[in-house]
């Protein structure tokens, strides 16, 4: 981990300051301002990094989600955020025109813009975000805002969005990069780019079939089949598309689901005990009073 590296590279530094000291003396007597307040400074950052990308990482794991699709081809694309914020970004109804999109898919893309609007726009107005922006709340009051309007429509709402694409603004371009270094919006960012990836595989399958033959296209195929959700709490919620109850292969698909999920199970659960243990360890770790700065 980047904390583990930032704190061993330090470490000779502490080691050499404690060394130095006169016999019989603590490391209370330590005034030097050279090592000692830089190293202080330094480490208790770094611990305070640590627990904050401790607390992301068990949000991400609060409840286990196992889907299961079945695809005509499975592809090895990598989850680039720039490239994934970029093609979601233009999405509009005018958009979609232009790019030939079937029309049975358009309220789905737009559905993704909406998404990242939203995700966008709480986070401005969450007081502990980096982006807290405090004229966001004052702004909802006014109407079809999407904070409080549920019903309101992706082209009714003024983007916040700073733009991907403007590359004649560097200021745009600078906000783009910094919201794709938050960890609760590049989690919201990777699951759009898995639904998109589906659409776009379903899109492509209509396009190249006639009318007669999109029934069947539709039924199966880049659906999510079949999803379990389970809780911390104990609560397991299963879902199953309509298409699948009829489905030759029903049996088949369900089965290889229940194994997906019985894996996923024991993988969570062994990273579930993992983060426990590295939270325990890093309490331990930030109590100690043997530590150079717990003094």
């Amino acid at each position: 981990m980047a904390v583990t590296k930032t704190r061993n590279r330090k470490q000779p530094a502490t080691t050499d300051a404690i060394s130095s000291l006169k016999p019989g003396a603590t490391r209370g007597d330590f005034k030097s301002p050279r090592v000692a307040p830089d190293v202080n400074s330094r480490l208790g950052q770094t611990l305070d990094e640590f627990y904050s990308s401790l607390g992301d990482v068990l949000i991400d794991i609060t409840a286990l989600e196992v889907n299961t699709m079945v695809v005509e081809e499975i592809k090895g694309d990598k989850f680039i955020p720039w490239e994934t914020y970029r093609d979601i970004y233009p999405i509009s109804a005018d958009y979609l025109e232009q790019q030939g999109i079937h029309q049975s898919l358009r309220d789905r893309y737009l559905e993704l813009r909406k998404t990242l609007e939203l995700e966008y726009t709480v986070l401005l107005s969450d007081p502990h975000s980096p982006l807290y922006d405090p004229t966001v709340l004052d702004q909802a009051r006014g109407g079809q805002e999407i904070l409080t309007d549920p019903t309101v429509e992706l082209q009714q709402i003024n983007t916040r969005l700073p733009n991907p694409t403007k590359t004649s603004s560097s200021e745009e371009m600078l906000q783009a990069q910094q919201i794709l270094k938050n960890h609760r919006f590049l989690r919201c960012l990777r699951k759009l780019s898995e639904l998109k990836a589906a659409l776009d595989s379903r899109n492509q399958a209509l396009l190249k079939t006639n009318s007669h033959q999109r029934a069947n296209v539709k039924s199966i195929n880049d659906l999510i089949c079949a999803q379990t959700v389970i809780q911390l709490d104990g609560d397991v919620i299963n879902r199953y598309a309509q298409e699948i109850v009829n489905h030759p292969d029903r049996d088949l698909i369900l089965h290889i689901h229940k194994q997906g999920v019985t894996a996923s199970q024991q993988q969570w659960r062994g990273l579930l005990e993992f983060i426990l243990g590295l939270v325990q360890a890093s309490v331990r770790w930030g109590n100690a009073q043997s530590l150079p700065w717990g003094n």
